[in-house]
This record gives C-alpha cells, structure tokens and sequence, in this order.
C-alpha cells in the first residue's frame, strides 16, 4: 500500500505532533507500506528552498517552504497554515501516486491539501484528528471573530464530509463527533502512545548531575517539559510556586517554548519566584536526566469540559519513563492514571488544590511509597505505538476496499 502522509510538524522539530508523525510513518513502513511524507522545513530554520526531498530508513520525506510562525502574529500564523497548504499540494503534486492520502490536523489547512491531492492523485482521503482544533480555538479566545469561526466549522464539515474515513486520538473526541451527526462507522480511535525502542530507561547518576548542576539536591522536584501555550494553563503552575514560595524544599521545573513562556517569564520574576526554574526546550533524549531527577511530571491542562476528552500525549511520555504523574486534567486522562495507580491529582486550574497536593506528597513519604512502580510495562499493552501503527495500517488497508461514511 502507498500512502501520502501529510504532517506540516516533522522532526527535527521537538513536539508531539512531530514525534507521532515520526513514529507512525516509520512504523508504516515497517509493516510494508510505501510512505511519503509531506511536511514543511522546521519551523525554527529560514529556509531558502521552496522544496527538498530525502530518504531516510525507508521513508520519503519532501519538504516544503512556509513562512516562519514568529508565535506572536495571528497574521504570520495564518500565513505559515496557508503558505504549507499551498506548497505541500505543489510537493504532494510531484510525489508518487498513492493509494490513500493520509492528513494528520490540526491545523485544518493541512486536511484541505490533503483533500485537493486526493482528487488530483485519484486516492482515498483519510483524515486524522488529533485536536478539535476550531473549537479550542473558540474556547482559548483565539480566534474572536464569529465570520472567521464560522468560515473555520464550515470548513471543518467539509472536510469531514469528504474524508472517506476519519481517526480520532480519543473516545471522547469519537463521541463528540457523532453527537455531531457524523456516522460512527465513519469513525475510529487510534490513541496517542510511545515508541518503546526510543524511549530511554532513566539512569539515577544522570538525575544526580542534573540535580547537582541546577541546586537542586535536596528538592522534592515537579517537572513540567512540553509546550507553554495558552491550553496549558501553567499560570497556575506558577500561582501555586507563588503560595509555596516559603517552602525551601520544593522546586517547580519548567522546560519548553510557547506562546505563553514570556508572560510565565515575567510573572516569575514579579513574585520573586526562586522555587520555579523554567529553561529552553530540548530534544527528548536530552530530558532523560531530568526525568530521573523528578519525583512528579506534571501534566496539565486548562478547565474546560472539551479538555476532559484529550489526552496529552505527555501523559503517555511520562508514564513511559516510569514517573509518577501529577494531573490536573480530568475525564479518559484521569481514568487512565487511576487505573494505573500512577499518581496524585489536583484541580484544573485551582492552583491552591495544585500546592496542596504538592505539600502534601513533599511531606508524607507513605504517598509516593504507595503508587505503582512498573507503570511503563502496564501501560504498553495499550499504548504501544507499535501495534497502534499495526491498527493504521489495517484501516488505511480497508478504506481502499470498503469506504465507510455517509453519501458524498
């Protein structure tokens, strides 16, 4: 089988679109599958080419030009989504015919490419949502504009009418959309999860230096690493540091980049905040020290009902490094831990729920004593991006012989 995939967010980006757009492509061809990724040049580089094809361990990869997203202009982001639907239908164009056409959202644009080359290549059009992108842009406030939203859902029901078939990362992603009133036989979940070969076991002597090289030797440790932006809601984060600030013994660790990281950067530095840490982000290899060194991951979302039916795939990251979890996020993510016994849970967005906790794990040993301690293994019967590539590949297999969905 031949697949166009199409992902604008490829490594070597850091992220978590990235790395499952990674892994499922390499895992496709590790099941036999032909692929072809459509994807931009890193965001971080000024490229000056409009496009560039590789190969890499089977996989073929085409780049192509979008303007820089600077995270700080609504218009440069706008101009980066339509500058990578423009030039990756131009790549896509000049690819190797395909039997399915497989866009990966958000953002919406990149299931519009992959809707134009499923026509032009004569391919079934698979879409996969990874984020009910139109509405937590409502939710966020960013986008205002009731002519742009409503442009946005129309856009959205095209496409979701046109895809011969449709993968969701969640149950509750699966349940809201046919509450829509799309079929549910149109429908699968596909969750997120981790590549086992890749992640690394943790090595305590790197937690060790890590802790000795940021002060940190006798700190009951919370790491935060992933994206800073809006759905977050690390304020909170900071606001319980704030209400911690004269316990010595508790640190906040924050590693990443996002459009929210000046604003955290400012109101640690107006509350003094020596119990909060934030650095630049780094590749994933490069967190392994600070794993080992964390006594919770934090993992965090703000509240809002539409963010009880995500889960982050953070969560399967931490639970992949054995880590106790600190969740503030309720619904399947919530379930998930619980069912696990894999960590302490706090309030969204209740950053005085967020200390509490938080005390009270730093002081009472018998807390942390109590959660499982092989939640990697546990979690791996169900999450392994390994047999959920195996469960890809037998849908994109059956939409070429039996299209699911309702009359075009």
């Amino acid at each position: 089988m031949k697949i166009l995939y199409l992902s604008q967010h490829f490594p070597p980006e850091i992220g978590a679109a990235q790395a499952r757009a990674y892994d499922m492509s390499m895992n496709l061809v590790e099941e036999g599958c032909e692929v072809t990724v459509v994807t931009a040049f890193p965001n971080h580089v000024s490229s000056k080419k409009l496009f560039h094809s590789s190969a890499h361990l089977g996989l073929n990869v085409i780049r192509s030009f979008v303007v820089q997203d600077t995270k700080k202009s609504t218009v440069r982001r706008m101009l980066n989504y339509f500058s990578f639907m423009t030039t990756s239908i131009i790549a896509g164009i000049f690819a190797k015919k395909p039997d399915v056409v497989f866009a990966t959202t958000p953002q919406l644009f990149v299931g519009l490419s992959g809707y134009v080359l499923s026509k032009l290549k004569r391919a079934k059009f698979v879409i996969e949502v990874r984020d009910l992108w139109v509405d937590f842009a409502e939710v966020l406030n960013q986008i205002n504009n009731k002519k742009l939203l409503k442009m946005a859902r129309k856009l959205e029901w095209f496409l979701y009418k046109k895809a011969d078939h449709i993968i969701v990362v969640t149950h509750g992603y699966k349940d809201y959309l046919i509450e829509k009133g799309i079929p549910e036989n149109k429908i699968d979940v596909i969750t997120n999860g981790v590549n086992p070969t890749e992640m690394g076991m943790l090595v305590p002597e790197e937690g060790v230096r890590v802790r000795k090289e940021h002060c940190l030797e006798d700190q009951f440790l919370i790491l935060y690493a992933g994206n800073m932006g809006i759905a977050q809601g690390l304020q909170t984060v900071l606001e319980a540091a704030y209400r911690l600030k004269d316990v010595p013994t508790i640190t906040f660790v924050l590693i990443g980049e996002g459009a929210e990281k000046e604003r955290l950067l400012r109101y640690q530095k107006e509350k003094d905040l020596h119990n909060v840490l934030i650095l630049d982000s780094r590749a994933k290899q490069d967190l392994n020290g600070f794993y080992a060194a964390a006594d919770l991951c934090l993992v965090i979302l703000k509240n809002h009902p539409l963010f009880d039916i995500t889960i982050p795939s953070k969560l399967f990251d931490c639970l992949a490094m054995n880590k106790p979890i600190l969740l503030g996020i309720g619904g399947e993510s919530k379930e998930i831990v619980k069912s696990l016994n894999a960590g302490l849970f706090f309030e969204p967005e209740n950053a005085q729920s967020l200390a509490n906790v938080v005390l009270e794990a730093s002081s009472t040993p018998e807390i942390m004593e109590h959660l499982e301690k092989d939640v990697r293994s546990k979690m791996l019967l169900k999450y392994n991006r390994q047999e959920l590539s195996k469960n890809l590949a037998r849908l994109l297999e059956s939409t070429q012989d039996n299209v699911k969905g309702w009359s075009q």
